[in-house]
């Protein structure tokens, strides 16, 4: 066999380069996997340690389970209006007075829920609109791609993680102390969790545009907020409105929460007919908020898939 000198100063056969490369390479994958490995049984390790950290605290046990589903149609028993057929459709006699059994005696007060369940999608609206607002602009300087500088990027991550951060029925409670019982406090409350939610969602969605729009308006001499505009924008548009319908959607719901603390919507009233009365009242209120969010959200998707179009959602 021959040898040829190498640039140390050694010789090697002329096979071995190749051979040694292969070897390294193979030996290099071999420790990924195994480290890989290490560290899914490590994963996996701990997730089973946390669920069973989980069950233990919430006693999260079949047999309490068990007994507690019964108990679930108990309760609906107790608030199920007394409807008789006979007089299911009567109206109120001539006194004004609705009779006991009739759909009127159960809905006594529906213009009053009405009002409120009025009051609580414009709480809804009102809160998403400011807080997609702030979203959308805190959305470009949060975006990792987009951001002028590090510090613009943490300074608006941490303001966001705050707002979201802090549960809507925790800030109701604040801004009721300081401006009083009503549907302001329950937009303040809404609008800045929105504004953390959306915002993260937006940012996330910044950072999977394309960043070819942008480098081109940047080519041209486009200022950071043109290529925000025209790189940025018309690529999320889509999902950013996708996004503040489903915020809408949640916000709804949380509105029916929040009144309970004293931020105002069908909440409050909710709360009201839970406290003084174990009687149908509740179930009649917590039917009109099912219906309520229920055909919200069939009008919010058709808006949704109107806007964004079908195809992209098959």
């Amino acid at each position: 066999m021959t040898y040829t000198p190498t640039l140390g100063g050694s010789s090697a056969a002329p096979g071995d380069g190749p051979r040694d490369a292969v070897s390294t390479f193979e030996r290099h994958r071999a420790e990924l996997r195994a480290s890989k490995r290490l560290w899914n049984i490590l994963g996996l390790v701990a997730f089973v340690v946390c669920l069973g950290l989980s069950i233990w605290v919430s006693r999260f046990y079949p047999d309490r389970l068990a007994a507690g589903v019964p108990r679930i149609f108990e309760y609906f028993g107790t608030i199920m209006p007394d409807l008789q057929w006979s007089v299911l459709f009567e109206g109120r006699t001539e006194e004004g007075r609705a009779v006991p059994g009739s759909l009127t005696f159960w809905y006594t007060d529906f213009w009053t829920y009405m009002r409120l369940i009025w009051e609580t999608i414009l709480m809804a609206i009102t809160a998403t609109l400011i807080g997609a607002a702030v979203a959308f602009v805190l959305s470009f300087p949060a975006a990792a791609n987009l951001a002028p500088n590090s510090w613009v990027y943490w300074i608006s991550r941490r303001f966001l993680e705050i707002c979201r951060g802090i549960p809507e029925i925790l800030l109701a409670l604040v801004f009721v102390f300081m401006i009083g019982i009503g549907p302001l406090a329950g937009v303040l409350a809404i609008a800045i969790h929105t504004m953390g939610a959306l915002g993260k969602l937006f940012a996330e969605v910044n950072e999977n545009a394309s960043s070819r729009p942008v480098e081109g308006i940047t080519a041209v001499g486009g200022s950071w907020a043109e290529r925000m505009a025209y790189g940025v924008v018309p690529q999320v548009a889509p999902n950013f409105f996708s996004y503040a319908l489903l915020r809408f959607e949640i916000n709804v719901r949380a509105s029916s929460i929040i009144g309970f603390v004293g931020a105002g919507g069908i909440g409050q009233e909710l709360n009201r007919v839970i406290s003084f009365y174990s009687d149908d009242r509740v179930a009649a209120v917590l039917l009109l908020v099912v219906l309520t969010v229920t055909i919200i959200d069939l009008i919010s998707e058709r808006v949704r898939l109107n806007y964004i179009g079908r195809e992209n959602f098959q």
